[in-house]
């Protein structure tokens, strides 16, 4: 009987046929399924932010996040657990959030974390949530009112109205704390958490309400430079200030900048 060949042919083509549809790129098969595979939609909703797209959602008391640029493959990633007293904090790709637990010397505490979603590289977790204001006084617990959050910065303030910043990279040249009144240096800090001022119980209700990231700098079309801010609203005797966190140089292309 003669010997069939049929067994011995389809393996080559199909081998072929996948390996022609990897090779053919994003557009097509499993790359393309990949590349535009939208981020999950199930579970509750926590938070959401664009540039990029981000999303934050629970699945019972479970905290998962996701990012995706258009045309991009998706990034997911569990990040805890979420209670009723969890904050979170969302920009550029960035989730900032806090975890709750309790303390037998100061009772309800709060800690805070902030993750990079795409690269899922956790660059703040502190277990204090106020921070030492200076080289006599350490970092101790409390409660967050408000965070918030981008790519290069978390600033929050406590109940008891500590003011705090924890940046991604300390740049000293960039880093100065400024405002009418104020010496314009850079502000006390252990390594990356800076103490931004103190402005008591009694203020930091509206302190918490109205810190808020901003950009500033000095430039023309050509080109110019960025300053990445965290504004303070004014308490007490205190005008408002600026916390200027980072800052980068930009040139515009354009012929007629040459």
């Amino acid at each position: 009987m003669p010997r069939t060949r049929t067994t011995r042919r389809a393996a080559p083509l199909l081998t072929a046929a996948l390996g022609a549809a990897l090779l053919a790129g994003p557009g097509t098969g499993v790359a393309a399924a990949a590349k535009h595979t939208p981020c999950p939609t199930a579970g509750k909703t926590i938070a959401k932010a664009t540039g990029p797209n981000l999303r934050v959602w629970r699945e019972g008391t479970t905290m998962k996040a996701c990012t995706r640029k258009p045309g991009q493959r998706r990034y997911v990633r569990t990040l805890g657990p979420w209670s009723t007293a969890t904050k979170v904090a969302v920009g550029e790709g960035t989730v900032a959030w806090t975890t709750t637990s309790q303390s037998d010397e100061h009772g309800l505490v709060d800690a805070i974390t902030t993750k990079d979603v795409r690269t899922g590289a956790t660059w703040l977790k502190t277990l204090r949530a106020a921070p030492a204001t200076d080289a006599a006084t350490p970092a101790s617990d409390d409660r967050v009112l408000n965070l918030i959050t981008d790519s290069r910065a978390t600033s929050w303030v406590t109940s008891r109205g500590v003011i705090a910043s924890a940046v991604r990279k300390v740049d000293t040249e960039a880093t100065t704390l400024y405002g009418e009144g104020m010496p314009g240096a850079v502000p006390f800090h252990v390594d990356r958490i800076f103490a931004l001022g103190v402005a008591g119980p009694e203020n930091a209700e509206a302190v918490a309400k109205g810190l808020k990231i901003a950009y500033g700098g000095d430039g023309d079309e050509c080109g110019g430079v960025t300053d990445y801010q965290v504004r303070i609203p004014a308490f007490g005797t205190r005008k408002e200030s600026t916390f200027v966190y980072a800052s980068e140089d930009w040139t515009n292309p354009a012929s007629y900048c040459h």
